[in-house]
Formats: structure tokens, sequence, C-alpha cells
């Protein structure tokens, strides 16, 4: 088997493979189960609360957003941390899950007074079964005084890192949300406080939505939204951060298929964490990432990630430089045409039209180039040209 081995923040993952901070690994069984499927590094939902505003709903909390009634583009949640106690996660959870031999990557709270943070690494390291910490900065659920309340913040997420690294035997990182307009400005405060890699990034804070029928809300309180849809979101924050910070990072959101593994190491990730799509399909989705991802490698003949870690970056440029390069017009095969009428609907240029002898044609003093008629045929029959 190929190795596909990585080395985030000093530690050797087996893959670059790692289950993010949620439901699937909400106990030591889950995370081993993870772990036995092949996984990289396995991440705990987030320990650290005992106080009552941290235990979730248990009257409905999960909901799906459908495309067309066919496979879930997205997910809200209301799952808030862990509902062990951290007495059960030491004495053992986390021994169960370091018997996955995955790396144990674990996340804790940041809690509302740093030294309270500090005090809880210091506890959950004694266990010896720590690889790296993940400090949650992030959570978008709580109405106040912890997770995304900090991590919006540079000057508390600063804090919060200085005091809990300052007591870390091991690598520290910490997840950052992407409820902000800026993550560069917090990803440099983690970096200078000490951190020494950062994840890129936690569920949106978003809304269900209503039912229509009732007028009553779907899930009456404000949650995260996951799953294929958020990873524009997420590659955004991504391409900033690591193009501005020079940090190691940790890529999370909407990751579904060996694709999205490679597209986020292409953009700076050195580890990609997974979730909702394991929530979805179950654990066993874990060795088919794995091995569509090592047959890719394989047929591309590339030996390890660094290869390609980062190689987009350098060809992301602004709109306005973009709109100096030469146009590009929209060109139809019409032997391949399937005469669906399609890019005649999509195009609001009306630079597509029939000719008296059923060939599609493309005015070229109207079409603008924005590529969406060759997005939606289904034949693949239209391409951009100079």
């Amino acid at each position: 088997m190929k190795d596909l081995s990585v080395n985030y923040c000093g530690v050797k993952y087996r893959n670059p493979l790692v289950l993010a901070s949620a439901t699937p690994g909400q106990d030591g069984e889950g995370m081993r189960l993870a772990g036995a499927a092949g996984i990289g590094g396995v991440i705990p939902k987030t320990i650290g609360p005992r106080q009552d505003w941290a235990v979730h709903p248990r009257n409905g909390r999960l909901f799906l957003y459908k495309g067309n009634g066919k496979r879930p583009i997205g997910m809200v949640n209301l799952e808030l941390f862990t509902t062990k106690t951290r007495d059960e996660w030491i004495e053992e959870d986390l021994a169960i899950a370091k018997k996955s031999g995955a790396t144990m990557h674990i996340s804790i709270l940041a809690m509302p007074n740093p030294e309270e943070t500090a005090k809880l690494v210091e506890e959950m390291q004694a266990t010896g079964l720590v690889d790296l910490f993940e400090l949650n900065v992030s959570c978008p659920m709580p109405a106040s005084t912890v997770g995304m309340h900090i991590g919006k913040d540079a000057n508390r997420t600063y804090a919060q890192i200085k005091a809990a690294k300052a007591v870390s035997k091991v690598p520290f990182t910490v997840k950052l949300t992407p409820n902000v307009t800026d993550m560069v400005e917090v990803a440099q405060a983690a970096k200078e406080a000490g951190a020494d890699g950062i994840t890129i990034s936690n569920s949106i804070r978003s809304f269900a939505g209503v039912d229509i029928e009732t007028g009553k809300p779907i899930l009456r309180a404000y949650g995260g939204y996951t799953g294929p849809a958020i990873k524009p979101v997420i590659m955004r924050h991504l391409t900033e951060v690591a193009r501005n910070v020079d940090i190691p990072i940790s890529a999370a959101g909407g990751v579904s298929s060996y694709k999205d593994i490679i597209e986020y190491i292409m953009l700076g990730a050195t580890t990609v964490q997974t979730c909702t799509e394991v929530m979805w399909m179950g654990y066993n989705i874990i060795p088919k990432l794995l091995k569509d991802l090592e047959n890719w490698m394989d047929k591309k003949g590339y030996k390890s990630f660094e290869e390609i870690r980062g190689i987009a970056l350098p060809h992301i440029a602004t709109v306005e430089e973009i709109a100096q390069l030469p146009p590009k017009f929209a060109t139809i095969d019409n032997d391949i045409c399937t005469e669906c009428d399609k890019c005649i609907k999509v195009c609001f240029y009306r630079s597509i039209s029939k000719s008296s002898d059923g060939d599609y044609i493309v005015d070229r003093s109207t079409c603008d180039g924005c590529g969406l008629c060759e997005q939606w045929c289904p034949a693949q029959a239209i391409t951009l040209v100079d």
C-alpha cells in the first residue's frame, strides 16, 4: 500500500484524513471505530464544559437540506459539546480511542477564563494519551461567552492560546471560526500566541428555516451549517490564511470525496477533516475515501502530498486582475449536443440560438464569456475559447 502519511505540527499521521470533532467521535468507541476504518487522526467532541448550558437538545437537533429532494447538500445541527464528563474521558474513553492506532488530536473548549483552559490542558495531557490539542474557539451555537464569541476576537483568542500553550507539553492547535469577515487577523494572533497549527474551520452559524404548513421554525435555535455546501466558504478562508500566515493548517468543511481532500491540500492544508459525510454514510466511507485517494496518487505518479501542497495558491488573483485577461467565448460542438436547449435558457446575454438547420450558434458580439452555459451543458458540448 502506498505511503499516505503526513507530518502535522511535528506529529505523524498515517494519512491526512481526520475525523472532525462532532457526533461520530462522541465517545471513545466512536473514535475507535473511525480509527479501525483506517482514518489518520481522530478528534472527539469538544471536551470541557460541566455547566448546564452545555447540555444539547434531545428533542430533535438536526435538519437535512436536500437539493431538489435528492442527496442532502447540507445540514444544520444544534450539537454543542460533549455530553460525557471530563472524568469519563480521562478514565475510560481516551484509552478506548487510543486502541484505534489513529493520531489522538484532542479537542478542548476555550473556557471563559484562560486560566481555566490551561487547567483543562494539564488535566487532559496527564493521561499521556494526547498527541496534540485542538482548542475550540469556534462553535457557532452558544448564545454567549464561549465558542465563536471568543474566536471572533483576535485579542481574546491570543489570550486563550497564550495561557494554554504555556502549560501544553504537546503540539497545540486552535480551531478558528468561519463566522468572521477576515480570519487572517485572528490567525496571525494565534501564531503570535504560540499556536503550532490551526484548523479552518467550524460550521457556519445558521437557521434551519420554517415549516410553512405550521408557521413554526424547523429548529427553534441557531445552529451550525455543515456539509458540501459550505466548502466554498471554507476554501476562501483557507486560501486567505495560507497566503498570509505561515502556519500548518488542517482544513475542515464539506469533505465528501477524495477530490475534496486533494483540493484542500492543493490550497495549503496538511491534514483534512471530515464529519458530516461520516454521519451520512457511516464509518465505512473512510476506507473508500482513502482508497480513492491512494488510487489518484498512483495514477498521477505522486509519491507524497508534499508534491502538491499549496500548488494552487500562486494562481489565485483578484477579479480586477482576471478582468485584464483576453476574453473568451462559448463554442458549441453540435456533433455531441443533445439539443436540450439548456444553454439558451441560462444565457441571459441572449447570445445562443438555433440556426435554420438546427445547429446551435453563439453570437460572439454579445457573448460575455461567463461560462454558465458550459457548466450547465449535460453533454459537455460547450467550451470557452479565445
